[in-house]
This record gives structure tokens, C-alpha cells and sequence, in this order.
């Protein structure tokens, strides 16, 4: 009975102080009479257009199903002076998921990663998943600042907003082949 006791306390106060991923998700209506193989090709579209130069860009494309998923990442730059800033300096990697119906759509963007690159053998600086706490997880790096970590959530947020509203754009356009040519 004692042991029961514990383990429920330490699960509550484990879930309690563990951050959630920081994560964007929206669904978003069009035009009614929008048909979903219509949705869907123009979200494949964007993909193609939006993440070509990001290595992984899809790895589920279900048109039956209307679902399409990837990954992507954004570069990481600051001009902010801070110890460490060069090493800071990379790339934060998310998936993205795409699911479409007649009329609407769903994104969700997550696993959203910080990476920073190796300015000197082994000094890469990374800051690993984003989320929502205010600083960030010293499990792996206690060097590890609340003001770095600040400053590529905020740079990741913007860049996702201008790719989530380059996305509700695109969705909102006829793809080529709906034309009439």
C-alpha cells in the first residue's frame, strides 16, 4: 500500500513539473465545396515547395486517407551577444502533419528540436526539444541559459507563424491541375 502511495505521488508530481512540447495546431475551414484529393494536392504542393531544401520531406503520403507528414527544419541565427552564442548558432527541426477533409484541414507542427552546430570539435551547443517551460531542460547540459533558450523559442515562433500563414495561403489557392487551361 505504501509503495502504491509513492509511485501515484511521483507520477502526479512528475506530470505536473515536466514542460509540454512546444507545439502549433490549427484546424482551418476553406471553401465548402473544396474536396479533399483538392486539399490534399495542394498541401502536397506546399511541402514540396516550402521544405525542398530541408532533407526529409514527406514520409506519409495517404491521399485515401488524407494525411500527409514530414519533417523540416528552420535556421537558427541570433546577433545577440551571449556566452556561447556561435555554438548556439543551427538549426531547430519539427515534423509537420497535414490531415484533410472535405472543406477543411488540420496541421499540426511539432517535435520541434534545437540543434546547434559545431563551431569548434564537440562544442556543438544544443538545447534539444522546445517546450513550453520558461527555461530550459539542464538534464543533459547544466551550461544550459534561460535567455538563449528564450531567444530561439521566440525565432522559432516567428518563422513557424510566417510558415503557418504561408500554408493557410496555399490552401487557399486552386492547385494547377483544378485550373481550367
Amino acid at each position: 500500500m505504501k509503495s502504491k502511495i509513492i509511485v501515484i505521488i511521483f507520477l502526479v508530481t512528475t506530470s505536473f513539473f515536466s514542460a509540454q512540447e512546444l507545439k502549433y495546431e490549427e484546424v482551418v475551414p476553406v471553401d465548402s465545396t473544396v474536396t479533399k484529393q483538392e486539399l490534399y494536392n495542394r498541401a502536397r504542393d506546399w511541402i514540396t515547395k516550402s521544405l525542398k531544401d530541408d532533407g526529409e520531406v514527406f514520409t506519409i503520403e495517404d491521399s485515401n486517407e488524407g494525411e500527409i507528414t514530414g519533417g523540416g527544419k528552420l535556421r537558427y541565427y541570433t546577433k545577440k551577444i551571449y556566452v556561447g552564442a556561435l555554438c548556439t548558432i543551427g538549426y531547430v527541426n519539427f515534423k509537420i502533419n497535414i490531415y484533410l477533409k472535405n472543406g477543411r484541414y488540420k496541421y499540426i507542427i511539432h517535435s520541434l528540436v534545437h540543434e546547434g552546430t559545431n563551431c569548434r570539435p564537440k562544442s556543438a551547443i544544443n538545447y534539444g526539444p522546445l517546450t513550453t517551460n520558461d527555461k530550459p531542460d539542464k538534464t543533459n547540459d547544466v551550461f544550459l541559459r534561460k535567455g538563449p533558450w528564450n531567444d530561439i523559442k521566440e525565432k522559432t515562433d516567428e518563422k513557424i507563424k510566417l510558415l503557418i500563414s504561408d500554408l493557410k495561403e496555399a490552401m487557399n489557392k486552386k492547385h494547377e491541375t483544378s485550373n481550367n487551361w
